[in-house]
């Protein structure tokens, strides 16, 4: 990832719809970010955004997955855990390289304990991320276990300019 790169959030919009039918997310997940899309689109303007997938697979790794490499706003956030019944947390991270200091650098924790939950996490006015964000999964919510790729979440992220 090479710093924000935002588009017309119609777009960003589009991505979100077919990210949400590929990952068979709930009428609640949808109406949430329909709610926030409405919301940023009214109130804010239409301002560009960039969507940002999150792969179950990455965010497993040791060091956790590089979603945005520069200052930006986190808008929102959808996960969907895997078919697992071992309790995983979704870490945000104000980083632009690892998770090297979970304890300060942790800004939104996404809690998935069932099989195949999903949660999304709205922020109208937005997370700022002065450094950047990293995504990593835990299987303890203080950061300090990594969990593994069949436990981790598929989802995306909905980023902004700071």
């Amino acid at each position: 990832m090479t710093g924000l790169s935002t588009e017309n959030a119609n777009l960003v919009w589009q991505k979100v719809a077919i990210s949400l039918d590929a990952l068979g997310a709930n009428k609640a997940m949808r109406e949430s970010f329909r709610a926030l899309k409405n919301y940023l689109s009214q109130e804010k303007r239409n301002l560009n955004l960039q969507f940002v997938a999150i792969d179950a697979t990455l965010v497993d790794d040791a060091n956790g997955v590089v979603l945005m490499d520069g200052p930006c706003r986190v808008f929102g956030v959808f996960a969907k855990k895997q078919a697992t019944g071992t309790d995983t947390y979704l870490a945000l991270l104000n980083d632009d390289t690892d998770d090297a200091s979970p304890v300060t650098d942790v800004r939104l924790v996404v809690g998935l304990q069932e099989s195949a939950e999903q949660a999304a996490v709205l922020y109208p006015a937005g997370i700022a991320m002065s450094v950047g964000v990293v995504g990593k999964a835990y299987t303890e919510f203080d950061g300090t276990t990594d969990a593994n790729s069949a436990d981790t979440p598929n989802g995306f992220v909905i980023l902004g300019a700071l």
